[in-house]
């Protein structure tokens, strides 16, 4: 079934490109990996300055602390609330169900899942859950941040990112940044679909702080 998930993704990206799907502004950049009909286009990252000092979660696993909020959440959707959906990377992705990041990837984090590049350094872990036929229609992250980073900062920087970001095929109608239980755990997606996340996430996190909750407008 992962293997199923990378060809179906591979598919997607080859039809996108044959039906001409252009950028709003800047090209995209190129990554290694399968890309979905509806991804971001960021500025090509400059090389980090730090690398993630503590080794990732093995991939094609849902094991992380990050993987077990998002998994948490997800676990609230009722059966008519879920859609087609993968966690994880994308090589190695979990059907319908979060899974883990591989932080050595930073092309993948920094581009698909909008984590400014020099904030990597501050993170343990992360997990991610995202539409299996479009991305923009829903995508959420779940970042654990190490002892002594500072919420908000990290937040902000991460909001920033998503807000001026040119995207591919139409852009999410809004986004979320939130801190639960110590990790930072962002969405955007179509507004209904951000709205159930949203109250799925207050249900499960009853002290789950929303930072941000606002419209995508770059």
């Amino acid at each position: 079934m992962k293997k199923s998930i990378a060809v179906i993704l591979a598919l997607i990206m080859m039809l996108s490109l044959m039906a001409g799907c252009t950028p709003g502004g800047t090209e995209p950049t190129e990554t290694t990996m399968p890309t979905q009909e509806s991804t971001v286009a960021t500025q090509a990252p400059t090389q980090p300055t730090t690398e993630p000092t503590q080794a990732p979660a093995p991939m094609g696993t849902a094991e992380s602390s990050s993987a077990q909020i998002l998994n948490k959440i997800w676990m609230g959707y009722g059966e008519n609330e879920r859609f087609a959906s993968y966690g994880g990377t994308v090589e190695h992705a979990i059907n319908d169900a979060p899974g883990d990041l591989d932080l050595r990837n930073t092309e993948e984090i920094t581009s698909k899942y909008l984590m400014p590049l020099d904030m990597l350094a501050n993170v343990e872990n992360g997990a991610s859950l995202v539409h299996l036929m479009n991305s923009n229609i829903f995508t959420a992250a779940a970042f654990k941040l190490k002892d002594g980073t500072a919420v908000k900062d990290a937040a902000k920087a991460l909001r920033d990112n998503i807000q001026k970001t040119q995207w591919l095929c139409g852009q999410p109608d809004h986004m979320l940044v939130a801190e639960a239980e110590g990790h930072l755990v962002m969405a955007f997606a179509a507004k209904e679909n951000l709205d159930i996340f949203r109250q799925k996430l207050n249900d499960a996190y009853s002290g789950a702080t929303i930072i941000y909750d606002e419209a995508v407008t770059a």
